[in-house]
């Protein structure tokens, strides 16, 4: 396998490090590799998590190049 999977996520209090359910990794053999993030960058994606929270969900099911080509029509007739 020469997929290589990144993820960002939070060491909880009590040393555990969460990732996404990967079942087709499921009985490999991986190599994990811990980096800290800097200050500002970890900070950022507060800011982006927080955001995708907050609106996430508000566009399903549309499809966002309509929602795109609506606004200009609406704002430019």
């Amino acid at each position: 396998m020469d997929k290589t999977y990144q993820y960002e996520t939070t060491v909880q209090e009590n040393g555990v490090i969460r990732i996404p359910k990967m079942t087709t990794l499921a009985r490999h053999r991986v190599e994990v590799v811990i980096r800290p993030l800097e200050p500002e960058r970890t900070k950022s994606l507060q800011v982006a998590k927080a955001f995708l929270e907050k609106w996430s969900g508000i566009l399903e099911g549309h499809d966002p190049d309509e929602l795109k080509s609506q606004y200009m029509q609406e704002k430019y007739g």
